[in-house]
C-alpha cells in the first residue's frame, strides 16, 4: 500500500462560523473550499482551510440535528473526526489492509475524482482514518485561488 501523504484533518464542529473565525483570524488559515454535500441521504457542509504552506484542516458541520456529524458531536463532543491519508491506489490499499485483518468500512469507488474508504477506529487506536484516492488536478482546479 502506497500512502502519498496526510491530506487533511477533519474536525467536527457545531458552530461553523465560530470555528472558521478561529482558523482564519487566530491561526491565519486561508479558506480554499466550502461545499455542501449529501452523504447517505443527509446534507452536511465541509470547508477546507490551508494552514501554513501544505497542511489542511476540514471543518465538518450540519444544521440537521439528526445528521451523522451532529450525532458524532453529541456522543464525543466537537473535535477530531478523522485523518485523511491520500493513497495511490485505493483498491490495492483496501486489499492490503484486509489481508492484514484490518477492518475497512464504507468503501466508495463510484466517483473517479474521489474514491474513499475508512479504517475502523477499532483498528486504529480510536481514530477514524479515511483513505482517499483522488485526482489532484481536478481538486486544485476547484480551489478559490483568490482566497490564498
Amino acid at each position: 500500500m502506497r500512502i502519498k501523504r496526510i491530506d487533511h484533518v477533519g474536525i467536527a464542529v457545531s458552530d461553523k462560523a465560530s470555528a472558521e473565525s478561529f482558523l482564519t483570524d487566530i491561526l491565519s488559515a486561508k479558506k480554499i473550499m466550502d461545499e455542501s454535500w449529501v452523504y447517505g441521504g443527509q446534507e452536511f457542509n465541509w470547508a477546507y482551510f490551508l494552514v501554513g504552506e501544505q497542511g489542511m484542516i476540514e471543518l465538518i458541520s450540519s444544521s440537521d440535528p439528526d445528521n451523522f456529524i451532529n450525532r458524532f458531536i453529541e456522543k464525543r463532543g466537537e473535535g477530531l473526526h478523522h485523518v485523511t491519508l491520500q493513497v495511490e491506489d485505493l483498491e490495492e490499499a483496501v486489499r492490503f489492509l484486509e489481508s492484514k485483518g484490518v477492518k475497512v468500512v464504507d468503501v466508495n469507488m463510484e466517483n473517479p475524482l474521489w474514491k474513499e474508504a475508512y479504517i475502523s477506529p477499532k483498528n486504529a487506536f480510536g481514530v477514524l482514518i479515511q483513505l482517499a484516492e483522488f485526482d489532484e488536478s481536478y481538486w486544485a482546479s476547484q480551489v478559490d485561488l483568490d482566497s490564498i
